[in-house]
């Protein structure tokens, strides 16, 4: 299991105590690395009292966004437009850019793929936010997140956090 996470850096804006969960699919359904994200947010939520809430980008994904509400999420919204139907990394970045910024989440976690591979960068810097890549792990040190990332494929292991 890997994801990557964002998180908002010190900017004095007002976050809500939530883990925003992007969700992926592709003709409407689900990518299955998408559960195992739920899951390691699940298990953050569970230490830290934060909620859970899950977007899925997309056309015509109300179906897969029904699953996704059988997860144990206080709120799963169906991210859907005309420029999401086909992926591209512009569209994705410009409309989560705008909703992350509408919920103002701690944390947002995406599943590992080559999707998010492709667009969570650039939506990190669009955001001024911090992209923490390939994490398998985390715990928590006092109220401090230590994540733990692989690095030089795999070969070594980082607990890295953010700079709060």
């Amino acid at each position: 299991m890997a994801w990557f996470l964002l998180r908002q850096e010190d900017q004095g804006k007002t976050m809500a105590d939530m883990i925003l969960v992007g969700a992926e699919q592709r003709d409407g359904k689900l990518n299955r690395v998408s559960f195992e994200t739920i899951a390691a947010a699940q298990a953050i939520a569970r230490e830290t009292g934060w909620a859970v809430e899950m977007v899925l980008p997309g056309v015509g994904v109300a179906d897969a966004a029904g699953e996704l509400s059988a997860k144990a999420a206080a709120r799963v919204t169906a991210l859907e437009g005309e420029t999401l139907k086909a992926y591209t990394s512009d569209a994705y970045v410009a409309a989560l850019k705008v909703f992350i910024a509408e919920r103002q989440p701690k944390l947002v976690l995406f599943p590992h793929t080559y999707q998010v591979r492709d667009f969570v960068p650039k939506l990190a810097t669009a955001m001024g936010r911090t992209a923490i890549s390939d994490c398998i792990g985390y715990k928590k040190e006092g109220e401090k997140l230590v994540f733990t990332r692989q690095m030089f494929q795999g070969k070594f292991c980082a607990d890295v956090s953010f700079h709060c």
